[in-house]
């Protein structure tokens, strides 16, 4: 397969992958209105795309494919990076608001139980008892 063809669908992929990194691109550009672990994942999303962008430019070059693979390999690592570190921040930020939370005496408690099932419907009135609400059932 000819480098122009790779570079072509590698272009292509780029160009449809702007649902990820539009946005990504605009939790950066809102700097401390979004939390660190947020602007992470979204250096790690702009990376791994702008990685993609320049093997499509490096596919377009007389480049050897050695090369090229080089670059999206160390692309893909430094993403893995990224997003470990974005993981990790996830975590403590999520550890931070679960101990501010329980200062507060908000703390996360069991869920409550929804009544399911069977024992449910012992509650109900039979349908001769039940007050009608369509008024013909009323007119009975």
């Amino acid at each position: 397969m000819s480098h122009g063809v790779l570079a072509l669908g590698v272009t292509v992929v780029c160009l449809a992958g702007n649902v990820w990194y539009l946005p990504a691109c605009v939790d950066l550009r809102a700097g401390g209105d979004r939390p660190h672990s947020r602007r992470a994942g979204a250096a790690a999303v702009v990376a791994g795309w702008g990685c993609a962008a320049l093997t499509a430019l490096l596919l377009l070059t007389p480049v050897p494919l050695v090369a090229v693979a080089g670059v999206a390999a160390s692309g893909a690592t430094a993403v893995a990076g990224l997003a470990i570190g974005a993981w990790l921040l996830r975590g403590r930020e999520r550890r931070e608001v679960e101990a501010c939370m329980a200062a507060f005496g908000h703390g996360r408690g069991p869920a409550p139980r929804r009544s399911r099932g069977p024992h449910r419907e012992a509650h109900r009135q039979p349908a001769g008892k039940r007050a009608a609400s369509d008024p013909a059932e009323r007119e009975r």
